[in-house]
């Protein structure tokens, strides 16, 4: 090999061990900015999370703004106006009943908790005949008659600051609404935010749509079977319905719990029965339905991987979000990289 030819390989092998270099430096880069976002976006979860839902109410509403300026003929301003004006009615409406209805529950908690203890005590005496004792137990736990009276008083004051989240959510959703539909950014942001609003507000439409149809089925099941306040546990249910794979079981628990005290284990198992058959036509049927119309496709593992990873960062609420925060971040990261791409093409 020639001194030109050694040279050249020597220059090549440099290169080359320079790219190395230089992408596993680009790779641990990358690595510590995902961890120190990841760890902002934790430590700000209150606030954040009401931001979000915030973003997430604006964009679902957009394409009903714009469906009244079409049928209607309104402009923008009146349809902003008219949207917000409805959105404020039917939040302030539906927390007043829940609230109403969730208070209620607290007149009952003795009748509950009276039969709760008969039910433990059958629990009891079915095990005993089968040579399980738990009596010391059962003594223990239900020593004090007041604890779920307790227990509730300590929720109330949550549940109250839920619905007061809930007023501040709606009202930053108005403001964002009216900030997104006159948004006049590049057309590069402009044209990722429309695809992004876009996903967000197909797959919120068809999950609402969905949610609202199975919630309205077990209204009218639940009210049917006697179940003390099925409005409630509907409500519930739709909201739950955002979060994949185990929103519907703990959507589940409650009524059932309910109707196993009230109505016995005859009424629960007819009130699983209907839940389950409900929640299956909704899975299997009518959510199919609506995603394939809407055009948006989520896969099973990517349910579960984004429940895992934006239930980690922003908690429970983490667990509604989790589906449109992924399917934002199918659009933005992309975009990014090849924007980020085509800029730094000509230096290298």
């Amino acid at each position: 090999m020639t001194a030109a030819g050694a040279h050249a390989f020597q220059r090549d092998d440099a290169d080359m061990t320079g790219r190395r270099t230089w992408g596993t430096l680009r790779f641990l880069v990358g690595a510590a900015c995902v961890v120190i976002v990841s760890w902002g976006i934790s430590a700000a979860s209150n606030v954040l999370s009401l931001v979000l839902f915030g973003f997430l109410l604006a964009y679902s509403a957009l394409p009903f703004v714009k469906w009244l300026m079409h049928r209607f003929h309104l402009r923008k301003a009146a349809a902003l106006t008219l949207a917000v004006g409805l959105m404020g009615t039917l939040a302030v409406v539906l927390m007043f009943l829940l609230y109403e209805n969730v208070a209620s529950v607290k007149e009952k908690l003795p009748i509950y908790e009276e039969h709760a203890r008969d039910l433990y005590q059958q629990v009891a005496v079915f095990l005993i005949a089968h040579g399980i004792d738990i009596t010391g137990v059962l003594a223990t736990r239900l020593s004090s008659p007041n604890e779920i009276v307790r227990l509730a008083d300590q929720m109330l004051p949550e549940l109250g600051s839920f619905f007061s989240n809930g007023l501040v959510v709606v009202l930053l959703g108005g403001i964002l609404l009216s900030t997104i539909a006159e948004d006049k950014q590049r057309v590069g942001a402009r044209s990722i935010l429309i695809q992004i609003q876009g996903d967000v507000s197909h797959y919120i439409g068809a999950a609402a749509a969905t949610g609202v149809l199975t919630a309205i089925a077990n209204l009218v099941l639940l009210a049917a079977l006697g179940v003390d306040f099925p409005l409630v546990w509907c409500v519930l249910y739709f909201f739950l319905n955002f979060i994949p794979n185990i929103g519907f079981v703990l959507s589940l628990v409650p009524p059932v719990f309910l109707a196993l005290l009230m109505l016995g284990w005859k009424k629960a198992l007819l009130v699983v029965a209907g839940l389950v058959l409900t929640q299956l036509i909704s899975k299997y049927a009518i959510g199919p339905m609506f995603l394939r119309k809407k055009g948006v496709s989520v896969s099973p593992i990517e349910k579960t991987l984004s429940l895992l990873w934006w239930g980690f960062l922003l908690g429970a609420a983490g667990g509604i979000l989790a589906i449109p925060l992924t399917l934002a971040m199918k659009r933005f990261i992309p975009n990014f990289f090849i924007e980020n791409n085509v800029a730094t093409s000509p230096s290298e």
